[in-house]
């Protein structure tokens, strides 16, 4: 996406650039100040995402961020970075008295819905708050193998549901495009993350093999967070492309999941933490 022509202006932030949320993380250095304002306009939702529509009758509530300045392309550069071009497109609004940049809904109406809160929130997304639940409590009902094998698909499931939340993230963090590994590869070097993985203990070595290449084979290494998330993420691609497995299966995936889930609650709650002017 290329970046707006006027890079001077403030940006008007309604959705994950807005302070507070996982967008902002991006941006936040060059910040010198954000201030509470409304524009002119409807909010909607789009596959998950806050979508401004200029020729709404109501008020979409943000925040006017001011860069500081000569730091504006910069700025503006990191966001284009997240290629949000599929969804958005760049325009111009008045914020309180002020001229400024702002994405626009791409095409607002189309596949769309008006947001039915005051305003958008990353923090409440089901696959932050209800999705880990379901997760968690099925990892604590499923610990058991049976030769039935409903116990194992049962994890499965949450496992897969958990990498939904995890997938959610990354894109929300770092960018909206396909090159879905890349953005999870960005979760290793995260400091919450680390330090999770840090404190998990390994008695034998953990490997798993490749669906697709039976010959690859991905190492567990607490003591090295890109490791952890490429061996997490093999497990994933496993389930999604084999599906059926015996003993050793559940147990791996009842491990994987009781040592990634807290890990990633705990990297949710650090990242949002971190999205503010004063973090």
């Amino acid at each position: 996406m290329n970046i707006p022509s006027r890079v001077d202006l403030p940006f008007f932030a309604y959705g994950i650039f807005r302070p507070g949320q996982l967008g902002f993380l991006r941006i936040r250095e060059f910040v010198a100040s954000a201030s509470p304002s409304t524009v002119g306009g409807e909010l909607r939702i789009r596959d998950g995402l806050p979508i401004a529509d200029q020729s709404g009758r109501g008020q979409v509530k943000g925040s006017r961020l001011v860069f500081t300045p000569d730091r504006g392309r910069a700025a503006y550069d990191r966001i284009a970075e997240i290629e949000p071009d599929s969804q958005y497109l760049w325009g111009t609004t008045v914020s309180g008295g002020v001229e400024c940049n702002l994405l626009w809904g791409r095409s607002p109406k189309k596949g769309s819905v008006p947001l039915e809160e005051p305003d958008w929130d990353g923090k409440t997304d089901p696959l932050f708050t209800a999705a880990l639940d379901v997760a968690e409590e099925t990892l604590a009902a499923n610990g058991a193998f049976e030769w039935d094998l409903k116990p194992m698909f049962r994890l499965q499931m949450a496992y897969l549901l958990l990498w939904s939340a995890i997938e959610r993230y990354t894109s929300l963090r770092y960018h909206l495009g396909e090159r879905a590994f890349d953005k999870i590869r960005q979760v290793a070097l995260e400091p919450a993350f680390a330090e999770a993985m840090g404190q998990i203990t390994v008695s034998d070595e953990r490997s798993v093999q490749r669906a697709d290449r039976p010959t690859d084979r991905v190492t567990f290494d607490p003591r090295n967070p890109s490791c952890c998330i490429e061996y997490y993420y093999q497990l994933r691609s496993n389930i999604v492309h084999r599906g059926k497995g015996v003993v050793r299966d559940h147990d791996r995936i009842r491990e994987a999941l009781a040592e990634l889930l807290p890990a990633f609650r705990q990297t949710l709650k650090a990242a949002f933490a971190g999205a503010s002017l004063d973090a």
